[in-house]
């Protein structure tokens, strides 16, 4: 668990990628397709795509962009997105798509009509998203502790721990627990159930039989020790 949990889909959030998504239907048969329309198509998105994160201050050289397709094969009522190559839109290309979309099918599903030309694949979206990359804050690391975890007890209090989520040779029960300060927590410290990590905004019980360490960036590692 990282630190300060209750922040970490605001920090997600803050830190992903800004993504534009532009789709346009254009229903084909795979073996009638017009893949100078389906380029034309995906130009045409991509030129929005473009045009939105200009306005959102990417440049040009900082832009990505990804094409995808949805098939599937004719009379099913669902689709199959998968990706479709950059630059030119050739045949060659087009039957790169359509095979892929046999595979993904297959891994699906488990099964596939690649070889039974009576089951014609159909093109149905055309779909380009555009990205544009947000610089990630570096992780940097904290000071190791001393090894001792005295520095962070705050008191003790009684706590009931359901024996079916403890180690079996713990038992369960009300068992009088230490309460730890997690600020107060190094990485290195290992901190033995049972026990209560209390931060502002969260609070971490930690089992009988189970044990908590702060690993390099103050996230809590909890596992089983050994024997229990």
């Amino acid at each position: 668990m990282p630190p300060n949990p209750g922040n970490v889909s605001a920090f997600g959030l803050l830190t992903v990628d800004v993504r534009n998504d532009y789709v346009q239907t254009v229903v084909s048969k795979h073996v009638d397709l017009d893949v100078a329309r389906v380029q034309s198509v995906f130009a045409d998105l991509e030129a929005q795509a473009q045009d939105a994160l200009d306005g959102e201050g990417f440049g040009r050289d900082e832009q990505r962009m990804q094409r995808t397709a949805d098939l599937r094969y004719v009379g099913q009522a669902f689709e199959v997105r998968v990706p479709v190559t950059e630059g030119e839109l050739d045949r060659e290309a087009a039957e790169a798509v359509a095979q892929a979309f046999h595979a993904a099918h297959r891994q699906l599903y488990g099964y596939d009509f690649a070889a039974d030309p009576r089951q014609a694949v159909e093109w149905v979206n055309l779909r380009v998203s555009g990205i544009g990359p947000i610089r990630r804050p570096d992780l940097v690391e904290l000071e190791a502790g001393d090894g001792g975890t005295d520095r962070a007890v705050t008191g003790s209090r009684r706590v009931f721990f359901d024996a079916e989520h403890t180690a079996p040779s713990s038992g369960g029960g009300w068992v009088d627990t230490p309460t730890y300060d997690r600020p107060a927590l190094a990485p290195g410290d290992v901190v033995s159930g049972p026990a209560i990590i209390e931060e502002f905004g969260s609070t971490v019980p930690v089992h009988p039989g189970f044990a908590a360490t702060v690993d390099a960036y103050g996230n809590l590692l909890l596992t089983k020790e050994s024997g229990q």
